[in-house]
């Protein structure tokens, strides 16, 4: 049935195709009302620790509010949500304030069930990478920008039963046609020569975690840095290439982290595109005032801000984790762990991020936020904190 209707509405897109102008990057689009399910459930709430400073608490719920705008759901509309957190961010800037018994007060908390064993924590960071405005010696690895023929196509503009799905592609002979993949564009250089190099870098491997991550920083030779953001993709779905080496052993006993997977890639250099073009999701860059900027719109806050599947949690909103971080060595290997329960803002989302049960935290910028982000994959508790004032 829902191919049937997407058939009819194929004049309507073939006309909307003729007349659309892709952008640079996107917009920030409003939080999507997250579909009532049975994996996030009621719960009493836990006993409360705030193991970091109140200043990023501060500072986070700041960024926030000015997305006040897009944090409202059909059952919370925005400014009970925002005066909510306004009413938390003035709580928090009192050092006498029992934020515990303040948020037990304030919030429900809704614990999710997704995965029997807890929810799964990952981490993510902002790289500081070398880069050069043109191609030159050692440096001969573009990073693009967005092209334009890339298209981005929310069907639910043509038929609401399709509102959760979009698609990318680039028009072919009057047709819509998917994007390049990963292969194409790095391996058969399908965009070289069109103008869209942003910066070349000197390292394939810190280029694609670069992707994975979603932005970062650029040192340019002279010393000036530049932030770069995500602006598109090609659409294409997420393949760990984590997990499938860890399927063939690659890493024998030892846990298949960022800085391990780097390690056998930059060992292992014929590998290297075979590894990674499994990978076929390939993103493009902008250059931004400031960074880095997650889905919300709003600049991300180290140790506060985390991704979540959108279609489950509201962005905007409050969170509580219970989780474990990693400690490690100068070389990102995990050497014991520590406790992480602290209050966090659901600011951002990712390609790898699905399902109730998953989030990804953004531990802050530069090499050791890397090496812990990168070490990251623990398990633990979530929780959805909704205004009191919502309650149904």
């Amino acid at each position: 049935m829902r191919l049937r209707r997407l058939a009819a509405s194929g004049v309507a897109l073939a006309a909307w195709l003729a007349a659309c102008r892709p952008v640079s990057a996107p917009t920030p689009q409003p939080t999507p009302t997250p579909s009532p399910t049975p994996e996030l459930v009621r719960v009493e709430p836990p006993p409360l620790i705030d193991d970091v400073a109140r200043e990023s608490l501060v500072a986070a719920i700041d960024r926030d509010l000015e997305a006040s705008d897009r944090i409202g759901t059909s059952d919370c509309p925005g400014p009970v949500v925002a005066q909510s957190l306004q009413s938390l961010r003035q709580a928090a800037a009192r050092p006498q304030t029992d934020l515990a018994q303040y948020v037990a007060t304030r919030f429900e908390f809704r614990r999710s069930t997704g995965r029997e064993d807890g929810a799964l924590f990952t981490g993510y960071y902002e790289p500081v990478l070398a880069a050069r405005r043109r191609a030159e010696a050692g440096f001969v690895y573009p990073l693009y920008r967005r092209p334009r023929d890339l298209l981005e196509i929310r069907l639910g503009e043509f038929d609401p039963e399709w509102s959760d799905v979009t698609i990318w592609g680039r028009v072919v002979g009057g047709k819509l046609a998917p994007y390049y993949t990963r292969r194409q564009i790095d391996g058969e250089k399908a965009l070289a020569g069109r103008g869209l190099e942003l910066a070349w870098l000197d390292d394939p491997v810190a280029r694609y975690f670069l992707q994975v991550q979603g932005s970062g920083i650029l040192r340019w030779e002279d010393g000036s840095l530049a932030h770069v953001g995500f602006a598109g993709s090609n659409g294409k779905p997420y393949t760990s290439i984590g997990r499938m080496l860890a399927d063939e052993g690659a890493f024998g006993t030892d846990r298949a982290t960022s800085p391990a997977i780097q390690a056998y890639l930059r060992a292992h250099p014929e590998r290297l595109d075979d590894v990674l073009f499994r990978n076929e999701r390939y993103v493009f860059f902008a250059e931004a005032a400031d960074g880095p900027v997650g889905r919300l719109g709003v600049k991300l806050t180290g140790e506060r801000s985390i991704a979540v599947d959108p279609s489950f949690y509201p962005l905007g909103w409050l969170a509580y984790v219970e989780t474990t971080a990693p400690v490690v060595d100068a070389s990102g290997k995990m050497t014991a762990s520590r406790p992480l329960r602290r209050l966090m803002l659901m600011q951002d989302t990712g390609a790898a991020i699905t399902g109730p049960g998953r989030a990804d935290i953004f531990f802050g910028t530069g090499e050791q936020s890397g090496l812990e982000a990168g070490s990251m994959s623990q398990r633990g508790e979530f929780y959805l904190l909704t205004p009191v004032e919502c309650r149904h």
